[in-house]
């Protein structure tokens, strides 16, 4: 059970399955034409499960069941590096545009008369704004397909391959974005983004692999979108989790690393 979906595992004659069911509350939240042509395209790939039924008007998707190994495998960092790559190496191209930087600024105005979190999204702004990083010709950023979302929920192992499941974000994107927020959300240490990076490289991807300075910038970035997420959250009064320990954390460790970046 996600906040924006409801996914139930269906077992019949013909098999298991997955059948999402987003939440009324969610209409018009996401592109589902775009994830519905994005997700076939990663299907083709052999990165997403292949949707057996799939309603961009309902946003209803169902696909085949898999049994995920729990916990995940000790080579998980090297299976999903190699996977990114691959989506970002194939030359495809997704619908849509995800941008940290768009996004943030979304968001921001969604908060900014909120009382909830006034003075948090002011100094995250403020540090965001501060980066010495060298300005960036956007015309020159290479865009590649991403899945966008990243989190351990959506990167299910089996005995024999790495499927990535839940693709409402996915988009054209820096590759900076899919890398530095699956570092983030699984929490990878220092050995296991090390593994992460170099299966991503060997994947085919090694000229789109940023920097280690870019990728820095875009972990401070993606920590700060998580933050203002989850005040969000906080905004509309859901208490699905404590979004404000969620928020306070996402937004210390971006404002920690930003002081950082800042400082060099």
């Amino acid at each position: 059970m996600g906040l924006s979906n409801r996914v139930y595992r269906i077992e019949a004659d013909k098999g298991a399955f997955f059948l999402r069911l987003p939440r009324v509350q969610t209409a018009g939240m996401v592109d589902r034409e775009a994830e519905a042509a994005n997700i076939r395209i990663a299907a083709d790939l052999a990165i997403a499960l292949a949707p057996l039924y799939c309603d961009p008007d309902s946003g209803i998707l169902l696909t085949r069941s898999i049994n995920a190994v729990t916990p995940p495998p000790s080579d998980l960092p090297a299976r999903l590096g190699a996977a990114i790559g691959k989506l970002h190496a194939s030359g495809k191209v997704f619908r849509g545009l995800l941008d940290a930087d768009a996004v943030f600024r979304a968001q921001m105005e969604l908060l900014v008369s909120s009382t909830v979190c006034a003075s948090e999204i002011k100094a995250l702004d403020q540090a965001l704004r501060g980066l010495n990083a060298p300005e960036v010709d956007r015309s020159n950023v290479t865009l590649v397909p991403s899945h966008g979302d990243l989190s351990p929920g959506n990167c299910l192992a089996t005995p024999e391959r790495l499927w990535l499941i839940d693709w409402e974000y996915s988009a054209m994107s820096s590759p900076a974005w899919d890398l530095a927020y699956a570092i983030l959300e699984h929490g990878f240490e220092d050995f296991e983004e090390t593994q992460f990076l170099k299966a991503y490289r060997k994947s085919g991807a090694n000229e789109l692999c940023p920097s280690p300075e870019q990728l820095e910038i875009m972990k401070s970035k993606c920590d700060a979108v998580s933050a203002l997420w989850a005040y969000e959250q906080l905004r509309q009064g859901s208490d699905k989790t404590d979004f404000r320990v969620f928020a306070r954390a996402r937004q210390d460790r971006a404002l920690a690393r930003l002081e950082k970046i800042n400082q060099v």
